[in-house]
């Protein structure tokens, strides 16, 4: 019985060891900070390129982990106008209701030379787009939510 004790809390110390404190190393960009604005502007290309246009981001989730960064965001033009998705190339699945205009995604990883670079995004995913991206790069679920 001892001995069985002691292999439980080994390998309870061994999982321990490998699972990463996500929680206390999320960090949260604040508004204004320069590293906000690092990973916003690195980001919005994608998105002035998805949409036709400039486009403001309006934050529903950003994270940072490590090297890694997570953005959900609503997209607006320039001063909060509206983005016409009917202008756009998911007209169509808009219409369908297969877009949803509220949440598009982004994940972005810091280079070795410190630059954010675009790994990931999504617009208007109408289920969870982030999870695969997490399984893949064995990133915390922590980065991805609230």
């Amino acid at each position: 019985m001892r001995a069985l004790l002691s292999l439980t809390l080994l390998l309870l110390g061994a999982v321990t060891m490998t699972m990463p404190a996500a929680s206390q190393q999320i960090a949260k960009p604040e508004r204004g900070s320069a590293l906000r604005a690092e990973i916003l502007d690195a980001a919005r290309p994608v998105f002035e390129r998805e949409t036709g246009g400039p486009v403001e981001f309006v934050i529903t989730t950003l994270n940072v982990f490590d090297n890694w960064a997570y953005g959900n965001v609503r997209l607006q033009r320039p001063g909060g106008g509206q983005i016409d998705w009917r202008r756009t190339k998911y007209a169509e699945d808009d219409a369908q209701g297969m877009f949803d205009p509220a949440g598009h995604l982004f994940l972005l990883r810091k280079s070795d030379a410190g630059e954010w670079m675009l790994v990931e995004y999504a617009l208007g995913p109408t289920d969870v787009a982030w999870d695969w991206w997490r399984q893949q790069l064995n990133l915390p679920e922590a980065l991805f939510t609230d």
